[in-house]
């Protein structure tokens, strides 16, 4: 795995929980930095779009509020990458492959498209036949749920999920759409 910069794992937070509002402080908690360094981090993103901020008053005090940007294409291009950083690094694709030799795995729907919010699951299409896999430290790793859709004969499946498919990202292997 590579090591991560500030500035990404600053980012991460707003990857992760893109609907929630977060103060500097737990920003700086979740990531073990300094303040004054997360500051300079979120200066950044929001000066690239990537974030926006806002202010919550309490008493006669204001403290700042920190947000992802989620109508920011680039908050989704940077979301996806993101995301399919974290699939490859938790090693499902590996596990997969081994346990079941299929002919590919795609990801795809609001995960792989950057839109995915906490409550999203994460879309699998593996092209075997279905077998049971316990998938729950995965699950864990990515803090999302693992919807894996099994299938032998991609040509079977309705149109909508075929082109939602398509679209989506080969992780492994090799999907032929037409033959």
């Amino acid at each position: 795995m590579l090591q991560k910069s500030s500035i990404d794992r600053t980012a991460e937070v707003f990857f992760k929980n893109p609907t929630k509002e977060h103060y500097l402080t737990d920003i700086s908690r979740t990531v073990g930095l300094a303040h004054t360094s997360v500051k300079n981090n979120l200066d950044k993103l929001i000066k690239l779009g990537l974030i926006a901020e806002s202010v919550e008053k309490k008493g006669g005090r204001k403290f700042p509020l920190y947000k992802a940007n989620s109508d920011s294409k680039l908050f989704r291009k940077y979301k996806t990458a993101y995301n399919i950083s974290a699939i490859f690094e938790s090693k499902i694709t590996e596990f997969i492959g081994d346990k079941l030799m299929p002919k590919s795995i795609v990801l795809f729907g609001s995960y792989q498209r950057g839109e995915d919010t906490e409550e999203s699951d994460i879309d699998l299409f593996v092209e075997c036949e279905k077998d049971a896999l316990d998938i729950s430290s995965f699950e864990k790793k990515l803090g999302r749920k693992i919807e894996l859709h099994f299938n032998n004969d991609f040509s079977s499946f309705p149109k909508e999920l075929k082109n939602n498919i398509i679209n989506g990202i080969v992780l492994s292997g090799f999907l032929e759409g037409y033959r």
